[in-house]
């Protein structure tokens, strides 16, 4: 990150991206369980967006419009008008309801992701989720170099060795189809749990309940929170782009801001396979995970190289 940002504002920021989870996990929790206006964003009607998904959004992006007029907003419910826009040094990066498929079907496992880049570099994050025991559910929230907290708590992820059989992992449906184990993970996996929502994994990955998460192709929504809440509570995040071959330590999500700021369909666009983790168990996990490449892939490839092969 270019200069020296000023801590007074940073510590604003993520006290205001606090207040602003809880505020807008009280409007989930205010409709969980009642009727809800559905509409759906394709055709075969597998990614729903309900009436409380656009009130969270609203109620999300006038909250930072009044609190931080100059800084910009990237919401999986923005609509297609603002996406041509450049992104702003400040982006808050919304997902006002991740797991509205279990929302509409009565099941608490639901969040609502906030977080906020500068340049593209993770800055600050807050995410609220329902949880057993708490009335209002909890919040979890970081900023960059202050660890994670949780109602003054302090998180800190267990930092075992490596995966063990008898413990919880994350891992998405499409997984046998996009990764195959290698020896050294093939029996260590864990008990495997899938929960529609990948903002709540990472906070249970936060929390220590899930031992390590992966997810196929997340997008900037889903991750641009609970990978900085991980990773200030001591724990890894590896992200692999499309088409590349090796983990990296996620920095940052979408193209350097040096020859100018990006737009925000190009940060939209943002995709990556992702692994989260201690500082043990991820790094393993991922030098145990091969790729399956598909016939379509390695003609392409083939292709590409007779094409570089006859200039």
């Amino acid at each position: 990150m270019e200069g020296v940002l000023n801590e007074v504002l940073v510590t604003e920021i993520e006290a205001g991206a606090t207040e602003m989870a809880r505020r807008a996990g009280e409007i989930l929790q205010a409709h969980f369980g009642r009727p809800l206006e559905v509409e759906y964003k394709d055709k075969e009607k597998q990614d729903p967006v309900t009436s409380v998904d656009k009130e969270s959004h609203t109620y999300l992006c006038e909250a930072i419009s009044r609190q931080f007029p100059e800084h910009g907003i990237l919401s999986e419910e923005s609509s297609p008008d603002e996406m041509e826009a450049p992104a702003a040094d400040f982006l808050w990066v919304l997902d006002p309801l991740d797991g509205t498929t279990n929302f509409l079907n009565g099941l608490p496992i639901y969040a609502v992701s906030i977080g906020v880049l500068h340049r593209g570099a993770l800055l600050a994050a807050a995410l609220f989720i329902p949880w057993p025991g708490e009335k209002g559910g909890c919040v979890l929230h970081a900023r960059r170099g202050n660890g994670t907290w949780l109602d003054g708590e302090r998180l800190s992820i267990p930092q075992t060795e490596g995966p063990q059989a008898n413990r919880l992992t994350g891992l998405p449906a499409s997984f046998g189809a996009q990764f195959r184990l290698r020896k050294g993970l093939r029996h260590r996996v864990g008990e495997v749990r899938m929960t529609g929502s990948i903002v709540y994994e990472l906070a249970m990955t936060t929390r220590g309940i899930c031992q390590y998460v992966v997810f196929g192709g997340p997008r900037i929504w889903d991750v641009a929170a609970g990978a900085l809440i991980v990773m200030e509570a001591g724990g890894t995040v590896l992200v692999r782009r499309r088409r590349g071959r090796r983990w990296e330590s996620l920095t940052s999500l979408g193209p350097s801001w040096k020859s100018g700021p990006p737009s925000l369909k190009k940060l939209r666009n943002w995709s990556a396979s992702l692994i989260a983790g201690n500082n043990q168990i991820a790094p393993f996990v991922a030098a145990n995970l091969r790729s399956r490449f598909h016939l379509r892939a390695r003609v392409a490839r083939l292709l590409r190289r007779l094409r570089r092969r006859r200039r």
